[in-house]
């Protein structure tokens, strides 16, 4: 709940005082197709992250945008432009911009349709606690799959790039604990963009995510856990929370934290909830130097795929 009195106490934040714990807010909110109710719903939940003692509070994807592609301009927003400030023209900007500001919180802004010129992105913003957008990502690998039916599983078609422009970089961001790489969704499915992260320094990957009812049950654990696994990182995978009505996009959920052993910390069902989970990144440090798989990669045999041009093993 938000605090009552007429101006709300910050967060005290940490950087005076370096420390490699810090906590991660989940945010499993419901997506409506009345786009004021998704915000509050986000709103909400951030507020109740922040009650918990988030330091960082992660949204899923499409936040605030029912999830199909007929959908992705009429909920677009344009972004403003560098040293601007979000008004009403980009309501889900400005909301999460005030949240971080008003909590004193970063916040991993999920991800949402974004309008620039004629091309429309999958865009996740990152705010720092003063309400400043300190990184734009957005999604590099677009959701373009067919898979059949089988006597188990629903056939899911979607296609991404019928709307969507794919993004061209990759995105770290400089937290007070570490550095945390950003993805989303499916480009979970690719290690190399993880491990690339990795090799520039970072020991958390964030990725909101809303993987579905054919490959969320497969995969979204599988790859979580991989993508921990592969680079020795905290991963961190936040979903919408499954709508109620049939008709709709049916998010897997499962909003989840793994640590850099691959071990789950918590798993969500697929719910509207809000989950808070400590992670010291030390452990990455320490997964890494037991663990050296960094500085035992083969170069004569193969091509490591988690080096960037020019960059060698570390």
């Amino acid at each position: 709940m938000a605090a009552s009195s007429a101006e709300p106490a910050k967060k005290k934040l940490k950087a005076a005082e370096p420390t490699t714990k810090f906590k991660i807010g989940l945010c499993q909110t419901h997506v409506s197709k009345d786009k004021k109710v998704s915000l509050a719903n986000a709103k909400a939940a951030i507020e109740e992250a922040a009650e918990k003692g988030a330091d960082v509070v992660v949204l899923g994807e499409m936040f605030s945008c029912p999830y199909a592609t007929k959908f992705f301009k009429e909920y677009g927003e344009r972004l403003p432009l560098p040293c601007q400030a979000a008004d009403e023209s980009s309501p889900s900007v400005k909301l999460l911009s005030d949240l971080a500001k008003q909590h004193g919180l970063w916040i991993v802004g999920g991800s949402l349709p974004e309008l620039d010129g004629e091309k429309i992105y999958n865009t996740c913003l990152v705010f720092n606690p003063e309400g400043g957008i300190v990184a734009k990502h957005r999604k590099a690998h677009l959701f373009d799959i067919d898979v059949a039916a089988t006597a188990t599983r629903a056939a899911m078609r979607f296609k991404e790039s019928d709307v969507l422009t794919g993004g061209e970089q990759m995105t770290l961001v400089d937290l007070p604990w570490c550095k945390a790489g950003i993805g989303i969704c499916y480009d979970a499915r690719f290690p190399e963009y993880a491990l690339a992260m990795r090799g520039q320094g970072a020991k958390v990957l964030i990725y909101p995510g809303a993987f579905n009812m054919t490959t969320g049950p497969a995969h979204y654990q599988l790859l979580a856990r991989g993508r921990a696994v592969d680079t020795q990182s905290y991963v961190a995978f936040v979903s919408p929370a499954r709508s109620t009505d049939p008709n709709d996009y049916q998010a897997w959920g499962h909003s989840q934290v793994v640590n850099p052993w691959a071990e789950v910390v918590l798993e969500a069902e697929h719910e509207a909830g809000v989950w808070v989970v400590e992670v010291d990144v030390s452990e990455a440090d320490r997964i890494r130097q037991q663990v050296p798989t960094s500085f035992q990669k083969r170069e004569d045999l193969y091509t490591p795929y988690s080096l960037l041009p020019g960059q060698k093993a570390v």
